[in-house]
């Protein structure tokens, strides 16, 4: 969990113009969402796409 912890506290970083919104799409896709027992986000290079493409979309 600390990893995850880790992962998000970065991407909240990295967000610009962060909302609501924005922060709840991290959450649910560092701690929630879970593929075949798995989280397709577990890597700061899977975080920081994720993050680069919340920011382009406004």
């Amino acid at each position: 969990m600390k990893q995850r912890d880790q992962l998000y506290e970065e991407a909240i970083a990295m967000i610009e113009d962060a909302t609501p919104q924005k922060e709840s799409i991290l959450y649910h896709n560092i701690y929630s969402l879970k593929v075949n027992g798995g989280y397709p986000f577990s890597s700061q290079k899977e975080v920081r796409e994720l993050v680069n493409f919340l920011n382009s979309y406004d």
